[in-house]
């Protein structure tokens, strides 16, 4: 196993930090992308309380 030094480290841990802060990021668009996409489809249906 590579020895690290103090930089070392810091440069390694703030790699993996910004690679899962990326992936989460990406999850989190795809997610908000597919709300608003659900919010425009049932924005064209009256609601069953409009109905009553």
């Amino acid at each position: 196993m590579t020895k690290f030094g103090q930089a070392e480290y810091s440069d390694f841990m703030a790699k993996v930090f910004a690679d899962k802060l990326d992936k989460i990021l990406e999850q989190d668009e795809k997610q908000s992308f597919n709300s608003k996409n659900t919010e425009d489809i049932y924005s064209q249906f009256p609601s069953s309380r409009d109905a009553a």
